[in-house]
């Protein structure tokens, strides 16, 4: 028991004098600081630079776009025998144009036709000097300018009242399409000078009254260009091939088109702006300048842009 004592005492007297061995306040170990860097308290650099720099051009800008289609009879018209007879003789043909002083046929009665018939050719012009107090010619005439799209009758013919005798079309439309992809938009207005696919002395200007997009297209659409000048050989049914004027601008600002970004359905361009009075929160705009930054595309895109021309 005594020996026990003794040993526990000589445990204490050596903790103690480990302690006190030690020196008083010393610091604690700290770790090592990191060496100030020699950028401190520059700029981030931005994740624009390294693009390209270009100016926003000055110039002109005009819009054509080819077109093709088939003219078509609009806005039509019949006109009807006004009573029982014959027709004497037809004074037009299919697609002349016609005003409502154009004769279109002569036509007779029936009792004027008997008459006529029962004389001879000697006599005929006798006859009808004699009886034209009675019986006379009715000339046929259109209520309208416009084109004949059919003619029903030939001379020397029979008709009811009511026969239909000619068609009339007061409008020719050229219905077809742009053959190429077209950018800009469209506007009921614009004018396309037309030729005959087969003959191309045959020219008619025109004007567009009507466009619709072609659904999974590529910026096609559906065009109906009426012909201004109506004038004889407007043929109903054939191919027509010209030129859609779109626009002009003079003293435009010009950018590349791979150069808009598109986003949320508008167009942006980074332009360099010029500042004034700073926070650090905001920045006063004055107005900008025709530098601007040319986006980064991926290569393919980029192609695509350049390669197509647009329209």
């Amino acid at each position: 028991m005594k020996r026990n004592l003794i040993n526990v005492s000589a445990l204490l007297l050596l903790a103690c004098a480990a302690y006190a061995a030690k020196p008083a306040g010393a610091p604690k170990a700290k770790p090592a600081a990191a060496p100030k860097s020699e950028t401190a308290g520059a700029p981030k650099a931005s994740p624009w630079d390294g693009l390209p720099q270009r100016n926003i051009k000055t110039g002109t800008i005009a819009v054509y776009t080819p077109v093709t289609g088939i003219s078509t009879a609009q806005d039509t018209y019949d006109i009807f025998a006004p009573f029982d007879g014959r027709i004497e003789e037809v004074q037009t043909e299919v697609f002349s144009f016609v005003t409502p002083k154009t004769v279109l046929t002569k036509m007779v009665s029936t009792e004027m036709a008997a008459l006529l018939d029962s004389s001879s050719e000697e006599s005929r012009k006798q006859t009808e000097r004699r009886w034209q107090d009675v019986y006379s010619y009715t000339e046929i005439m259109p209520e309208t300018q416009g084109v004949i799209s059919n003619i029903y009758v030939e001379p020397r013919t029979r008709i009811n009242k009511g026969d239909r005798l000619f068609t009339v079309a007061r409008k020719v439309v050229i219905v077809g399409r742009n053959t190429e992809p077209l950018y800009s938009k469209l506007t009921p207005g614009m004018t396309a000078n037309l030729e005959h696919a087969r003959n191309p002395d045959e020219k008619f200007e025109t004007r567009l009254v009507n466009f619709l997009h072609v659904k999974g297209s590529n910026r096609i659409n559906r065009l109906w260009l009426e012909v201004l000048d109506l004038k004889d050989g407007i043929k109903i049914g054939e191919q027509f091939n010209g030129i859609l004027f779109v626009g002009k601008s003079d003293n435009a600002m010009l950018a590349p088109r791979g150069h808009i970004i598109e986003s949320g359905g508008r167009r942006f361009l980074i332009t360099e702006i010029q500042t004034g009075l700073e926070t650090a929160d905001e920045v006063e705009i004055l107005g900008h300048s025709s530098l601007y930054l040319e986006p980064f595309r991926p290569a393919a895109e980029a192609k695509d842009g350049k390669d197509k021309k647009a329209r």
